[in-house]
């Protein structure tokens, strides 16, 4: 296979699965009311001890800040998260938690993921689906630097 092909298949294999966990991602959220970056923001609140500043939010969800401050006025609209000990002159300087009931949807949600996930995982060798997720953040770094 020579570079151009490998070009071609490595981009449509990318595309392939982004485009099938966006719609299992919008099929698995839609009863919540909920998007897939949402869903995103919410997990990594929950596993974050204390919460996360807006900055800290858009790096470990990789959404750029105004994408994160739209999340967080809607998931704040939504009852599901608060900002603690927030700026006094500008918004989203505190820290952001989840409510209790954001907790409770983001709990039901990563029952979801892990569900899916152990689903595709079953399928696969595990020693595979590591060498995977080793190639490909190496791949994603090197483009990263391209």
């Amino acid at each position: 296979m020579n570079e151009t092909e490998k070009f071609y298949f490595f981009s449509g294999l990318v595309s392939r699965a982004y485009k099938s966990l966006r719609r299992a991602q919008e099929k698995y959220t839609r009863e919540y009311g909920l998007r897939s970056v949402h869903v995103a923001c919410m997990l990594r609140l929950l596993d974050a001890l204390g919460g996360l500043t807006a900055s800290e939010l858009s790096r470990a969800c990789g959404v750029d800040r105004a994408q994160i401050s739209r999340v967080v006025s809607e998931l704040g609209a939504a009852g599901l998260l608060e900002e603690a000990a927030p700026g006094e002159k500008r918004r989203y300087r505190g820290c952001l938690t989840l409510t209790g009931p954001g907790r409770e949807k983001a709990e039901a949600l990563r029952g979801i993921v892990v569900e899916k996930f152990q689903a595709v995982d079953e399928e696969l060798d595990g020693e595979d689906v590591a060498a995977f997720y080793r190639v490909f953040n190496a791949v994603a770094e090197k483009l990263e630097d391209i």
